[in-house]
């Protein structure tokens, strides 16, 4: 899971602990919700919410399935994948690094159904968050 507490809190200029002290938790678990290794409830969730006046969606988020799928691909696998969705390849090893924001940003849906194709995937199992 992807968070963006570490920016809205530096935007805002609230130490870990000042965050923490206002939602009711340790300054560890701040500590690890920034770092992604830790999914909290929908309470904390939405007390966090709340305090940057933000959706729950809008701070946290799952990537793209796909950075998994390409990430594991060798060059020669991500040269066919290019050969089959006409995507050349240096996009498609640009896409693995790419946000969610970025990604709609960078290619358009045509080209992600295409890739998504050429994997033998469906559009929704890699490219959807949960």
């Amino acid at each position: 899971m992807i968070t963006r507490i570490k920016e809205l809190r530096d935007e805002r200029n609230l130490k870990q602990q000042e965050l923490a002290g206002l939602v009711g938790v340790s300054r560890q678990t701040i500590y690890f919700l920034e770092k992604g290794s830790y999914n909290p409830s929908l309470t904390l969730s939405l007390k966090i919410a709340e305090i940057f006046n933000k959706t729950i969606e809008e701070i946290f988020y799952f990537e793209p399935i796909i950075k998994d799928v390409l990430g594991c691909k060798t060059l020669d696998e991500l040269d066919e994948l290019s050969e089959k969705s006409g995507v050349n390849t240096e996009r498609l090893i640009k896409l693995k690094d790419l946000n969610d924001e970025q990604l709609s940003n960078n290619f358009n849906e045509k080209e992600l159904f295409k890739i998504a194709q050429a994997i033998g995937e469906s559009f929704d199992s890699i490219f959807i968050r949960e």
